[in-house]
C-alpha cells in the first residue's frame, strides 16, 4: 500500500505541474513589475487549470503523508524523483519541449538511482 501512496504522490505532482504549465502557456509570462505581477497572479488564481494543479498538488501531499508514515523517508524520497522523469517525457509529448542528449542521460541516471534505492 505504501508504494501506491508514492505512485499517487508522483502522478498527482506531475499532473499538477503539467496543468500549471498549460495555464501559463495561455496566461503568458509573469510581468516583473510589482503591480502587473500581482494582477497576473490574481488572474492565474482564477484559472481553472491553475486551481486543478493546486488541488492535485494537495492530494499528492496527502498521499505523501501516508507514504512516509509507512516507509523510511530515506527510502521513499528518492522515488519522488521519478516525477522529474515523467515531467521531462510528458513535456516533450504535450508541449513539444526539447529533450537533448544531456537531459536524456540525466533522466537515465535518475532511473538508475531509483532502481538502486529500491534494491536496498
Amino acid at each position: 500500500m505504501a508504494y501506491l501512496y508514492i505512485f499517487i504522490t508522483v502522478v498527482c505532482t506531475v499532473a499538477g505541474q503539467l496543468m500549471l504549465k498549460h495555464a501559463t502557456n495561455h496566461l503568458g509570462e509573469m510581468p516583473t513589475d510589482l503591480l502587473q505581477g500581482t494582477a497576473f497572479l490574481v488572474k492565474a488564481l482564477m484559472n481553472l487549470w491553475v486551481l486543478a494543479g493546486f488541488v492535485l498538488a494537495f492530494i499528492g501531499s496527502l498521499a505523501w503523508i501516508a507514504a512516509v508514515s509507512k516507509l523510511d523517508l530515506s527510502f521513499a524520497y528518492p522515488f519522488t524523483s521519478l516525477g522529474f522523469v515523467l515531467v521531462v517525457l510528458l513535456s516533450r509529448v504535450f508541449f513539444g519541449e526539447p529533450v537533448g542528449l544531456v537531459r536524456f542521460i540525466g533522466v537515465l541516471v535518475i532511473c538508475l538511482g531509483v532502481f538502486l534505492v529500491s534494491r536496498s
